[in-house]
């Protein structure tokens, strides 16, 4: 059984075959008993093992319909070396911002545009479009940014700061345990913001830690407890009320460390996909150590700060995470060559 990935290498030296790659994606995949995709039906098939058939290629006894263990996943189809896809999911879950198109391609040893199809199939994989994710607990930090955009360095590429910027939203929810939720959204009202909090959260039990934005006052009205900070008052904590919304911005500016780092310039018509990916990765950490500061203030008051420092889950566990999740998330290639979703 493999217990940890390191390296691309490490991948090819536990997989040296394509048949073990499959026999990765069976026992994980269909790790409560293999299944139908077509018609959920389980432990129902058997094993085709013509000279005409595919290698891991099944039979369901019921419907007679045939299926792999990519059939109605994103690599659905895949005429690729399943390693491949794997290495390639390695290289997603292990970039801290994210990994372009190109230098995957490079990596892989495919066309970029290949490569741009994989990582997408990936992110697709990242989706909690079936809400299987639990709600944010005790305290939980909102706040929105303004993201994405044509580069200031292109010829004509104008971005106004504030509301009369033509780049799309992100709103951000933070829970201070390490969970956190991002989604686009059209503006910063209330009627607008509410909506989907409500999907993230319990506002019963929900302590909610906001700016000074007036979208958020009679959105913490209807929460069990809500304090806030005013940013253009140049108050950033209070360390009384311990109000803030610093983990938040912190999930922010992963996004925008990918947009300056990586990609460059992130659309609206892919902007949510990005986010799953920077969010997926936010969501699998787990707290590794606690750091304490402390200091003595100008007027000689002694302050103590615990910071705690997390690290990403082992790369084999997210990948089981990523994969039991894979069927009925299918992705395919357009006429024009884009993305669209059967």
């Amino acid at each position: 059984m493999i217990t940890e990935l390191k390296s691309i290498p490490d991948i090819l030296k536990w997989m040296p075959s394509e048949k073990h790659a499959r026999r990765f994606l069976d026992d994980t995949i269909w790790s409560t008993g293999r299944h139908c995709p077509h018609y959920g039906t389980v432990e129902s098939s058997v094993h085709l093992r013509g000279k005409s058939c595919r290698d891991g290629l099944y039979q369901c006894r019921d419907f007679r319909a045939q299926f792999t263990v990519t059939t109605h996943t994103p690599m659905h189809g895949t005429k690729l070396d399943l390693r491949l896809w794997i290495c390639a999911m390695f290289l997603v879950l292990t970039s801290s911002k994210g990994i372009s198109s190109v230098v995957m391609a490079r990596l892989l040893g495919v066309n970029q545009k290949t490569a741009w199809k994989m990582g997408h199939a990936v992110r697709e994989m990242m989706d909690d479009r079936n809400s299987e994710l639990l709600p944010l607990e005790d305290i939980v930090e909102v706040d929105e940014a303004y993201v994405g955009g044509a580069p200031k360095s292109l010829p004509g590429a104008s971005n106004p700061r504030g509301k009369g910027t033509g780049k799309p939203m992100v709103f951000v929810a933070a829970s201070r345990d390490g969970q956190a939720r991002a989604r686009v959204v059209s503006d910063d009202k209330r009627a607008t913001l509410e909506p989907v909090l409500l999907e993230w959260i319990d506002p019963e039990t929900t302590g909610l830690m906001t700016d000074g934005s007036k979208s958020y006052r009679g959105l913490g009205k209807t929460m069990a407890d809500h304090k806030y900070v005013i940013h253009s008052k140049k108050e950033y904590a209070n360390p009384e009320t311990g109000a803030h919304v610093n983990t938040a911005e912190a999930v922010i500016s992963q996004v925008q460390r990918a947009l300056v780092g990586v990609y460059h310039n992130l659309g609206r018509q892919n902007l949510q996909r990005y986010l799953d990916e920077i969010v997926w990765r936010w969501n699998h950490r787990d707290p590794a150590r606690e750091v304490v500061t402390q200091w003595t203030t100008k007027a000689g008051v002694e302050r103590e700060k615990s910071t705690t420092i997390w690290k990403p889950i082992p790369v084999v566990d997210q990948m089981r995470v990523l994969l039991q999740g894979a069927v009925g998330k299918q992705l395919r290639r357009s006429e024009e060559y884009g993305l669209c979703w059967p």
